[in-house]
């Protein structure tokens, strides 16, 4: 009997894609649900904070101080609304109802008018860090609007340095630019590590893989055998999660189609290959659910880059980060998407996702060894 045997494995490839296609639930996991979730992550995140609602109290009532409360409600990200006392103010931050007071003295025009400071007190609700930081960049800009409107001259007037910034690959900062990308990782992760993690601890469940390993297929023959369907219809997942962020989020791709599909393989093939694994160390649904969600899905979305950068983490968790396929991926994703780097400045995420591929492999391998009885 040779080592390898193509036939064989064709053969077993043939007979998971029969199973694939009678089983709808498979195909709803691998097609339907990365659509769903897709639309449902790239509507409600959104890490740009608009609309804060600002109390104030206009203690100095002149021409000055209304157009600074224009300045903060014409920019889209305050809305301002009036208190009567500064206790109101207090309470309504407390409460919730604003995230910021604002309180104008007296003498705010004069001090201005005069050439001297004029003075005004901010209060934020610094329990939302997040929404603190997005408040204090605001600020920065609405400061030197102000300026101009009340002591009408051009921006460029006044100051004696002038900065104009440019935002580079994504000049909207649009959330779902950068979010979206990433969020198909996740979306690939949980596809891939759920199909080979259920559908094949069902065969085990059910006694067919058994039988399987009692025929002289090969143990790198069934590993390669079942992979490679699976990887096809995770790919099929994928090409949609693309066309919905195209199409409908309007996210540029800007970079090369073809070294994405490769970055996107060796991705769904490292995820196959840990999904085959758990359930070849499980054996049973429900273990390997909880085994797929502790090992897989939570480092993913936690360790991967998409909602906290790698790079900020204390060291010992970014080891733990690398360890999973998709803190690379997201790197190669979100770069050809709004980047769109060579193959050749990208050849160190794609060269771990490859001997992550090959060693999760060769783990499936080595245990379907020694299940064999």
């Amino acid at each position: 009997m040779s080592v390898f045997s193509i036939l064989r494995t064709k053969a077993v490839c043939l007979k998971e894609f029969k199973h694939i296609f009678r089983d709808p639930f498979t195909l709803m996991m691998a097609l339907v649900l990365p659509f769903l979730i897709v639309i449902i992550l790239g509507y409600s995140i959104e890490f740009n904070i608009k609309y804060i609602d600002l109390a104030y109290m206009d203690h100095d009532k002149t021409e000055s101080s209304r157009k600074l409360i224009e300045t903060f409600g014409s920019s889209n990200y305050f809305k301002p609304f009036e208190v009567e006392t500064p206790g109101q103010g207090i309470d309504y931050l407390i409460a919730e109802k604003a995230k910021m007071f604002l309180m104008i003295p007296p003498q705010f025009e004069k001090e201005i008018m005069a050439g001297r400071t004029g003075n005004i007190q901010i209060l934020l609700d610094g329990a939302d860090n997040a929404a603190v930081s997005s408040i204090m960049n605001y600020l920065n800009s609405i400061h030197t609007h102000a300026i101009s409107k009340i002591l009408n001259v051009a921006q460029t007037d006044h100051p004696l340095l002038s900065i104009k910034t440019r935002y580079l690959f994504n000049p909207e900062l649009s959330s779902q630019w950068f979010s979206i990308p990433g969020i198909a990782a996740i979306i690939i992760a949980l596809v891939s590590i759920m199909l080979t993690t259920l559908t094949i601890c069902r065969e085990w469940e059910q006694g067919s893989m058994e039988m399987l390993l009692t025929t002289p297929v090969k143990s790198s023959e069934i590993v390669i055998g079942k992979l490679f369907p699976y990887a096809i219809l995770s790919f099929g997942g994928f090409l949609i999660v693309f066309a919905v962020a195209k199409l409908l989020f309007k996210v540029p791709f800007v970079g090369n189609f073809g070294v994405l599909l490769l970055g996107t393989m060796l991705f769904i093939l490292g995820y196959l290959a840990l999904g085959l694994l758990i359930s070849v160390i499980s054996h049973e649904q429900q273990v390997a659910v909880q085994y797929a969600a502790l090992i897989g899905l939570m480092p993913t979305s936690l360790f991967s880059g998409v909602f906290f950068p790698v790079e900020y983490m204390a060291p010992v968790f970014q080891a733990i980060a690398s360890m999973f396929p998709a803190r690379f991926y997201v790197e190669i994703v979100r770069d050809q998407f709004l980047k769109g780097s060579s193959l050749a400045d990208l050849w160190q995420p794609f060269v771990v996702l490859g001997l992550q591929f090959m060693i999760l492999s060769l783990a499936c391998v080595f245990k379907f060894k020694r299940t064999l009885e």
